[in-house]
C-alpha cells in the first residue's frame, strides 16, 4: 500500500508511462498486431503464423519469460498473446526476446 495518495499517484503514472512505452515498443516489431489499451497491459495478436501457445513456451524456454496464451478467451484466437508490464527494464528485456523469437 502507498505510503500517501502522492505516492499511488506517482506510481499510477509511471506504470501509464511505461504501458505507453512497451505498447510502442511492441508496435515496432513485425510480425504481430498490437491493440490499442487502457489497462496494465498490452494485447498483440501474432500475425506470422507462430500460435501464441508456441511463443509462450519459446519465452518461456529461451528466455524465462511468461506470456499469456489468450486462445481460451471469447473472441480472441489461438494467435492472441497479452503481456503485462513489468517496468522499463523488464519490458525492454520482453521486446528484446520477442524479437528475436518472432524473426
Amino acid at each position: 500500500m502507498p505510503a500517501s495518495d502522492a505516492d499511488y499517484h506517482k506510481g499510477r503514472k509511471q506504470l501509464i508511462l511505461d504501458v505507453r512505452e512497451l505498447h510502442a515498443a511492441l508496435g515496432s516489431i513485425g510480425g504481430i498486431k498490437v491493440y490499442p489499451t487502457g489497462a496494465n497491459f498490452v494485447l498483440f495478436k501474432i500475425t506470422g503464423g507462430m500460435t501464441a501457445a508456441d511463443l509462450q513456451r519459446l519465452l518461456l524456454t529461451d528466455h524465462k519469460m511468461y506470456v499469456r496464451d489468450c486462445s481460451n478467451k471469447t473472441g480472441m484466437d489461438q494467435f492472441h498473446v497479452r503481456v503485462a508490464s513489468q517496468g522499463r527494464e523488464k519490458d525492454a528485456q520482453l521486446v528484446d526476446a520477442l524479437r528475436a523469437v518472432l524473426r
